[in-house]
């Protein structure tokens, strides 16, 4: 009996303990808005507002933006319970600011037999277009989701810890967005000043930025459409694939891959173990990568790169100025045109050396060292390679 009545006990607990964490029941409760009850309702005229905070990072509040009609905006908030007094979102006018916060819901609610969790609610705003004001959206673990396409004077933010973050359209002065573990998604961003997006472990597809962007994503994805503008961005494992950017990238993973498809601009790239890939570009490169390859293919550029095993691939429309190629135990394959001229100098220590010009250059008697000129290079053009277990390898298009 002491033991049955323990397994009892423990089954019990376990159900308990399932229960407490909201499960799957909950989950779908989260993001299925019917049957909720509306507990807040107002109106609030923006006439002198510049400055709008909706702040909700004391509880799962997901918040909705919506257009709106007018010049007032509308606030609805819905909850899975009628909350208390004291639990009830505040509105604040505060000289030219409006502040709407949420406050924290300690009660529990039975969404289903053994499931049950803290009530969850939701915040619908409908902002008038006519609002150049700065506008701050933030909440704990709820979505922040905005329809439409928003143009501002001020600053523009959207935070969450472990909500996800949908966002259209944007115009403002600057621009800051972060999520620690939720997904970013955005169709556009313009601005003439700072542009931010963050993530920890969350996504990121982000389909067209015009102006300068500072993007940082610990180990999540970062994918992008079109970029005008320079850009830094970092990642420690998630992968980079940017499609087109006009302007500058600097971009930097620990094991994730990189790859820019095409744009104007240079290119400094760095990543640990992984690879590297920049297509059709114009412009000069800095690429590093310890354990990955690395493959170029531009239209009229000069630069250098670097890895210790992996292969190193250049193909070139035209040589712009010098290139600088070392690898440590990988191939160094390079394509140029026949009408480009340089200086070239390559060495190795136990690979091959073959070149569509070989009879311009002077070979050690072990053929491991090769100097010479290709050309009449009048532009002072340098080719620099250098391999320990690799081989060189230069052909013409």
């Amino acid at each position: 009996m002491i033991v049955v009545l323990s397994i009892i006990t423990l089954g019990l607990c376990g159900v308990l303990a399932y229960g407490m964490t909201g499960h799957p029941v909950y989950e779908n409760a989260n993001k299925d808005y019917t049957g909720m009850y509306l507990v807040l309702e107002e109106e609030i005229p923006l006439d002198g507002i510049d400055n709008i905070s909706v702040l909700y990072g004391m509880n799962s509040n997901d918040i909705f933006l919506y257009e709106g009609e007018g010049d007032s905006l509308i606030v609805k908030e819905y909850c899975t319970s009628e909350p208390d007094d004291e639990e009830l979102s505040t509105v604040t006018v505060s000289e030219k600011s409006l502040e709407i916060k949420g406050k924290k819901r300690n009660h529990i609610v039975f969404f289903q037999p053994f499931s049950f969790g803290y009530a969850h609610g939701c915040v619908k705003l409908w902002l008038p277009a006519s609002y150049k004001g700065k506008l701050t959206l933030a909440t704990a673990s709820g979505d922040i989701i905005s329809e439409p396409e928003l143009v501002i004077e001020e600053d523009f933010a959207a935070s969450s810890v472990s909500g996800n973050l949908k966002i259209s359209a944007i115009s403002a002065e600057n621009v800051d967005i972060a999520s620690t573990s939720g997904d970013v998604q955005i169709s556009q961003i313009n601005t003439d000043g700072k542009m931010n997006i963050a993530t920890t472990s969350g996504d990121m597809q982000l389909q067209q930025l015009n102006g300068s962007a500072d993007i940082s994503s610990v180990s999540g994805c970062v994918r992008t459409e079109a970029i005008s503008g320079n850009i830094q961005l970092a990642t420690t494992s998630g992968n980079i694939i940017l499609q087109c950017v006009d302007g500058n990238a600097d971009v930097s993973t620990t094991s994730g891959d990189v790859e820019i498809q095409e744009g104007k601009g240079d290119r400094s790239i760095s990543s640990i173990s992984g690879d590297i890939l920049v297509k059709e570009m114009e412009g000069s490169f800095d690429i590093s990568t310890t354990s990955g390859e690395i493959r170029v293919q531009a239209q009229e550029g000069q630069g250098k790169a670097e890895t210790s095993s992996g292969d190193i691939s250049v193909e070139l429309s035209g040589l712009t100025g010098n290139l600088n190629m070392n690898s440590t135990s990988g191939d160094v394959n390079i394509k140029l045109p026949e009408s480009d001229s340089f200086d070239f100098e390559a060495d190795t220590t136990s690979g091959d050396i073959n070149t569509f010009f070989d009879d311009n250059l002077k070979f050690s008697k072990k053929g491991n060292n090769a100097q010479g000129t290709y050309g009449t290079n009048r532009n002072g053009s340098r080719i620099d390679i250098e391999t320990t277990s690799g081989d060189i390898k230069i052909t013409n298009k």
